[in-house]
């Protein structure tokens, strides 16, 4: 949509920008059911902290990190219970769910790149063009005017100065 008219550059900032922001309360959507999933195998010791990261988006450290948010007690350490015995049966069932979930996840999060590319290419459309300074581009994005202004150096446009 090249177009010289800034109303219509900022109408159009504006519809890409609640695509955007609506994939990324999606991906929020996607992300609390998953923790509290990550959270509840930990506390429940379904499976092995390991394990459940690798049916997860997130690595082994990551996933201790929410179960150290949420008080899971350590596995290791001086305070620590009685060495969990898995069940397989269990895992098996906390492994499918994790799956599940991660894969929900991981689609929200390729739907919040999918609604990024054009919402980019829009701000360096329409910085390149003039069609509307920096400041007025982050009026109607969810970025600052210095994000912006990154996002165009990424994409090679020349820098406007005065």
């Amino acid at each position: 949509m090249a177009t010289h008219d800034p109303k219509k550059a900022a109408a159009e900032l504006d519809r890409l920008t609640a695509a955007f922001t609506r994939a990324e309360e999606r991906l929020e959507q996607a992300r609390v059911p998953l923790h509290a999933a990550i959270v509840r195998h930990l506390k429940e010791r379904s499976a092995p902290p390991g394990k459940i990261a690798e049916h997860s988006p997130y690595d082994r450290n990551y996933v201790g990190k929410l179960g150290t948010a949420a008080e899971v007690p350590p596995l290791r350490g001086p305070d620590r219970p009685p060495a969990p015995v898995y069940n397989d049966d269990t895992a098996g069932k906390a492994y499918a769910e994790l799956d599940k979930l991660t894969a929900a996840y991981q689609r929200a999060q390729g739907k919040v790149e999918q609604a990024r590319v054009p919402l980019h290419d829009a701000i360096v459309r329409n910085y390149s063009d003039r069609t509307l300074p920096p400041g007025k581009i982050a009026e109607h994005t969810p970025y600052d005017r210095n994000h912006v202004g990154k996002i165009v150096k990424r994409a090679g446009a020349p820098l406007i100065r005065g």
